[in-house]
């Protein structure tokens, strides 16, 4: 059931033709075109939150910012900040402390954790983000998606991992998915998806519809909507 208060959520990933999301070792390929990153970064702009897990800024140290200056100053002309907020969801606390992803200082950020994580393991990053926690021994979404709305965000993009995106699907918070099929086969039965864990059974299915293809080179953009149950 979709919560009173949370943001319109978004997710966002690049698939393989056989359904992988990056190699078995979680290796930092690139395997999707320089059309898919402008996309990427137009997503992001449109947003005010963009949320990873601990396991994707461990592999990738990825720099969740807006990579073009247009897009940033047109953020910054609608009273946006230049950057949208950058969350990290980790219920360990067990994330590097320096890398690309804490480089640019125009990024505010936020890791949400639960609320039995140690202190002394916050500590290190005070400095860099706030730390936020909700939930025991994982993040409750539903509370932290809340908090969020409470703050002001008002469109949330998740960017995984796949046990990240399986999360939000089974707390119901998914409303919208942008997807780009890439014409390559990675293969291994342990590579990472876009919805890893223990999955749904066949009466728990998420159901969506198309709302927008388009072919451009050798890469599909796909873009479907959460069918949400009347009931």
């Amino acid at each position: 059931m979709k919560p009173d208060r949370r943001p319109y959520i978004l997710l966002n990933y690049a698939l393989s033709l056989d359904g992988k999301t990056s190699t078995e070792n979680r290796d930092p390929v690139q395997f999707t075109s320089r059309i898919d990153r402008r996309l990427m970064d137009e997503i992001r702009a449109d947003v005010d939150a963009v949320l990873i897990g601990a396991g994707t800024l461990r592999a990738e140290d990825p720099p969740v910012r807006i990579q073009a200056a247009k897009r940033r100053d047109e953020r910054v002309r609608a009273g946006k900040s230049p950057h949208p907020l950058s969350i990290v969801l980790s219920r360990s606390m067990r994330l590097p402390s320096e890398g690309r992803y804490w480089k640019d200082d125009q990024v505010d950020r936020i890791i949400a954790t639960t609320e039995q994580t140690p202190a002394e393991l916050a500590l290190p990053f005070q400095e860099k983000a706030e730390v936020v926690r909700a939930g025991w021994s994982s993040v409750d979404l539903v509370e932290f998606c809340r908090m969020l709305s409470d703050r002001g965000v008002s469109r949330l993009l998740v960017e995984g991992g796949g046990e990240v995106n399986m999360a939000f699907w089974e707390a119901g918070l998914v409303d919208e998915i942008y997807l780009t099929l890439c014409p390559v086969v990675i293969g291994g039965s342990k590579a990472p998806t876009a919805a890893d864990g223990t999955g749904f059974t066949a009466d728990g299915f998420r159901r969506l519809r198309l709302v927008e293809s388009r072919r451009v080179g050798q890469e599909l953009f796909l873009r479907y909507r959460v069918i949400r149950s009347r009931s």
